[in-house]
């Protein structure tokens, strides 16, 4: 019993020291201006968050020579809005030469498929295409 009320005691004076690190790792953090609630709510409605790759469909991408251009990234971002006004979750764009499967909610590219990859191949967990 007394056992049991020193550790009791042990995880709270713990979660006290690491509260205290928190708050000084707080204080002298720089000082970032967050963005204005108009700055993030035109954001949110215009879709116009910038799509992120995923550690693995760089790694596909690079592997299978797809090159990703700003002119490639305005049709993918495009596809992407497009499917979200749809509403679509998880999609699958198809490319000229290749397609890609998106996380329209987190805007990140999962993964890459050539048109090699992409015979014989069957996609799940995708709720939506489009044709880029």
């Amino acid at each position: 019993m007394m056992l049991d009320k020193i550790n009791t005691q042990l995880q709270n004076l713990s979660q006290i020291q690491e509260a205290q690190k928190q708050q000084q790792n707080a204080a002298k953090a720089p000082d970032i201006e967050a963005p204005s609630f108009k700055d993030v709510l035109k954001q949110q409605l215009s879709g116009s968050e910038e799509i992120k790759f995923s550690a693995h469909a760089e790694k596909r991408l690079q592997s299978r020579n797809i090159p990703i251009t700003p002119e490639l990234m305005q049709r993918i971002q495009g596809a992407v809005n497009k499917v979200r006004e749809k509403g679509g979750k998880e999609s699958l764009l198809v490319f000229d030469k290749f397609s890609l499967i998106v996380s329209v909610k987190n805007n990140t590219v999962i993964t890459a498929i050539d048109n090699e990859g992409m015979k014989d191949n069957v996609f799940t967990n995708i709720d939506s295409a489009a044709f880029a």
